[in-house]
């Protein structure tokens, strides 16, 4: 039976869509290993690994602690950026396109399967995850998303309540902000309702009115959540400076050689065309597989009614398209060999794995059982896959280049100017909700763990510690909380405000090149941050004097329980190193570059050595896009 706060969630999402309208798996950092998220039970693949790239649902640590807050200092604000929680597929696509090439395979009795039993499992699976589509919107939160961030706004109220209990006294108000896209502000509702509810209301109408009253308390700020687009979400388009910006990104991703060369080289590794035929052959016979093709003769399924190039539109069965336009399908994709049909079954895999509350009844689902077993490896071989499109070209990416990452600058910017403008705005806090390509590049340029390193050969997962799942789980989020001390110091100028991070609600330190107040703390100066997150260098006051409040030891408190050290206490910038080794194949990793708008990159390319076994582009570039 459904618990209290998943029939909450449910019934929040169905009038949130239609008020809306439509790793490192291996290392054996502490730090990392809390922030990576634990994944189900049941499991493929090696240790705990399910291979789901950037789709694996969001778990929530289940035991953190948090620094305490040093002498003499409050909490002041807090502020975040989320990406969307668990959503279904974002249009009519790798169903659509499995449908047709499984309609084929079904002529004369099912000759195209291996048996008409596994051909009837086949399709029934298709169609279930189809119609769990249609009924809650494609592209909008599952159950799943919507219960997770409520989860996280009930976490963030019991972590600083104090800090809310001031602000409604002090008659402080909170600021939502969304991309615009409908699954971001459906998140933020959630987020809302979790924090609303663990707060009995407290804060529920302090909001920060949206610029548009129609907007319902979210406003939307594409400039720092929605940049790596021309086109914003609800059909404009930015103009100025933000334009400018997404137009040069735009056109490297486009159009660079050295990116298209990698992208290339992954489509073309002989894994990817042996775990294609592995996957498929379980369901597909070798001839029927074998006719797949743009040679003469061979099949090709366009996403149109009928699979032909020219067909009439493809909609989802039971979709009304007025009012979901994602229910219909672009004819441009299809299915031209098996590596396409392959990639289409794993982004089934791998959305299915967010769609849990809906997997029941007639939409019941069942697509882990394609990849057991030996199968396990070919879902790291896809996840690779995805997992390099998005390295390079939206994270850390190939050595050399920092268009990838500079595109999130104003948010980065955003984060400090929230800070500095708190008290005139009178906000206590300031939650953002965006998607993968917000959180990628942002977690780059801040370099956060398994962000740090750039490829300057091949990415592999042998060579290089990014993956999806770590980076980018679905909800994943960064938070900065802000510390205060009323007066002014020795020069008579007021205190600098501090700052710690938490990433997926686990405190970690700032990379590398910023220096903590003391060591072992996770509490830095704005002033430091506002200098080595920007490339210009650490500060020579990062560090708290005894008259500032300088903390004697970093102690620590801890939320539920107290069974972990303080992140950073074994090193003196609060973070620990991730090593990466060198491969044959895959070359060193180099360290990524500093950033800022008056910076020019600088790469220093570090060999290091493996750390505890870690685990060793676009597929027909941009024209398949993920789940």
């Amino acid at each position: 039976m459904a618990t209290k706060e998943q029939r909450q969630a449910g019934a929040w999402r169905k009038r949130g869509t239609k008020s809306v309208g439509g790793g490192m798996l291996a290392l054996t950092s502490a730090v990392v290993a809390a922030a990576m998220l634990a994944t189900p039970a049941a499991l493929a693949g090696e240790g705990n690994a399910r291979y789901y790239s950037s789709k694996q649902p969001y778990v929530a640590p289940a035991s953190t602690s948090y620094s305490a807050i040093p002498n003499r200092y409050h909490l002041a604000y807090t502020e975040s950026v989320a990406r969307h929680g668990s959503r279904g597929l974002s249009s009519y696509k790798y169903d659509a396109l499995l449908t047709l090439m499984a309609q084929s395979a079904a002529e004369n009795n099912y000759a195209g399967f291996v048996s008409p039993e596994v051909g009837k499992e086949f399709i029934n699976n298709v169609n279930a995850i189809t119609a769990a589509n249609v009924g809650d919107g494609y592209g909008m939160l599952s159950g799943q998303g919507a219960i997770q961030h409520q989860g996280i706004g009930e976490r963030i109220y019991q972590r600083d309540a104090d800090l809310f209990a001031n602000a409604a006294k002090q008659g402080l108000r909170v600021s939502y902000q969304s991309s615009g896209e409908p699954r971001a502000t459906e998140s933020g509702e959630n987020f809302k309702l979790g924090f609303d509810q663990a707060s009995n209301g407290l804060l529920a109408n302090a909001v920060v009115a949206p610029n548009n009253p129609a907007d319902n308390n979210f406003d939307k700020n594409t400039t720092t959540l929605y940049f790596h687009k021309t086109d914003n979400p609800d059909g404009t388009q930015k103009t100025g400076e933000a334009k400018e910006r997404a137009e040069r990104y735009q056109q490297f991703v486009a159009n660079d050689e050295g990116l298209a060369e990698a992208e290339e080289n992954v489509t073309n590794d002989p894994s990817m065309t042996t775990a294609s035929h592995d996957l498929l052959s379980q369901i597909f016979t070798d001839d029927f597989l074998a006719s797949i093709g743009k040679e003469e003769g061979q099949r090709i399924w366009y996403n149109t009614a009928d699979g032909t190039k020219k067909g009439a539109a493809n909609c989802a069965a039971g979709a009304d398209p007025a009012k979901d336009a994602n229910a219909c399908g672009d004819a441009k994709k299809k299915i031209a060999s098996e590596q396409d049909a392959a990639m289409d079954l794993y982004n089934l895999y791998i959305i299915a794995a967010d769609m849990e509350q809906e997997n029941t009844g007639s939409h019941t689902f069942n697509f882990d059982q394609y990849f057991q077993g030996q199968h396990a490896q070919d879902a790291k071989t896809f996840a690779w896959s995805l997992d390099a499109e998005d390295f390079y070209e939206k994270g850390p990416g190939r050595a050399g280049q920092d268009e990838t990452y500079r595109i999130a600058q104003p948010l980065l910017d955003d984060f400090f100017n929230a800070i500095d403008t708190r008290e005139r705005a009178g906000t206590a806090a300031t939650f953002r909700f965006a998607h993968a390509e917000t959180i990628i590049p942002f977690a780059a340029l801040l370099k956060l763990p398994g962000s740090q390193w750039q490829a300057s050969e091949l990415y592999t997962y042998e060579n290089n510690p990014w993956r999806g799942e770590s980076v980018t789980p679905m909800a994943a989020n960064v938070q900065w909380d802000v510390v205060v001390r009323d007066g002014a110091d020795a020069s008579g100028q007021p205190y600098q405000p501090l700052v710690r991070m938490l990433y997926n609600e686990t405190e970690i330190g700032f990379n590398d090149s910023c220096t903590p107040i003391a060591d072992g703390s996770t509490w830095y100066k704005e002033s430091e941050l506002k200098s080595c997150l920007n490339g210009k260098g650490t500060t020579v006051d990062a560090r708290l004097t005894d008259e500032e409040g300088r903390p004697e030891t970093p102690g620590h408190e801890s939320t539920p329980d107290d069974s972990q050290k303080a992140p950073g206490a074994n090193h003196a910038n609060g973070q620990r190193k991730h090593p990466v080794k060198s491969s044959a194949n895959g070359g060193d990793a180099v360290k990524l570059a500093k950033t800022g708008s008056s910076v020019t990159p600088a790469i220093v390319a570090t060999v290091v050595m493996v750390s505890s076994a870690i685990l060793g582009g676009s597929y027909a570039r941009r024209s398949r896009r993920k789940a």
